[in-house]
């Protein structure tokens, strides 16, 4: 074999691996893309998930705060704040957390521990919540801890975000939870709710992509 025809199948051989491998790329983006997309539009660390559906405890140093209180007719409730995902901004960098409240209520005589089990257990953001104004009110006074932001779209609706969240430590970090709890119903205010995740929906969503 001369070397023209050497070259020319050299080339014809890198031409074809280039097509196939581009072809592959192109059968694997669409899917990379989705699974990107679902992992972006996540709420809560992988592991709480399973912890949810399983009805363990959360334990360990991510929880920056907990307190405990009894239920109406036994029983006892245990919330924690918590950091959220970590996430990044298109050059890698971190962007900051979010802090989440987990609220565990257990059986009574069950006494929270690593093995204990928890009878139910939900998920909302502490950093943020909607507060609504009752017809022609103005729907929260101004507060120093919170960001308050008016949403032009909607009149008489405010996203409060807690004011240096990632500073916040022990106590401070319930400030928005009290607040909000405090508010809602109460004239002017209509409504007053944390940002709700729905972490069934979420762990729904995981399962079929992972084909479970």
């Amino acid at each position: 074999m001369d070397s023209k025809t050497r070259f020319t199948t050299f080339g014809i051989g890198a031409l074809v691996g280039v097509l196939v491998l581009w072809g592959l790329n192109q059968k694997a983006d669409p899917a990379r893309e989705r699974r990107r997309q679902v992992m972006a539009s996540l709420s809560l660390p992988g592991m709480y998930y399973d912890s949810a559906i399983q009805g363990e405890p959360l334990f360990g140093h991510f929880v920056l705060a907990e307190r405990r209180s009894p239920l109406a007719g036994g029983g006892l409730r245990r919330e924690l704040i918590t950091g959220g995902r970590n996430r990044f901004d298109k050059e890698g960098r971190p962007l900051p957390n979010d802090l989440l409240l987990v609220t565990e209520d257990y059986a009574p005589g069950v006494e929270p521990h690593e093995k204990a089990k928890v009878a139910s257990v939900s998920f909302a953001f502490a950093d943020r919540a909607e507060v609504v104004a009752a017809p022609g009110a103005w729907p929260a006074q101004p507060d120093p801890r919170f960001d308050a932001v008016v949403s032009d779209a909607s009149p008489g609706v405010v996203t409060l975000r807690l004011r240096d969240a990632a500073s916040a430590k022990g106590e401070a970090l319930f400030a928005l939870v009290d607040h909000v709890r405090a508010i809602d119903g109460k004239a002017p205010v209509a409504t007053a709710r944390l940002g709700a995740i729905d972490w069934q929906a979420e762990a729904e969503r995981i399962r079929k992509e992972i084909g479970q």
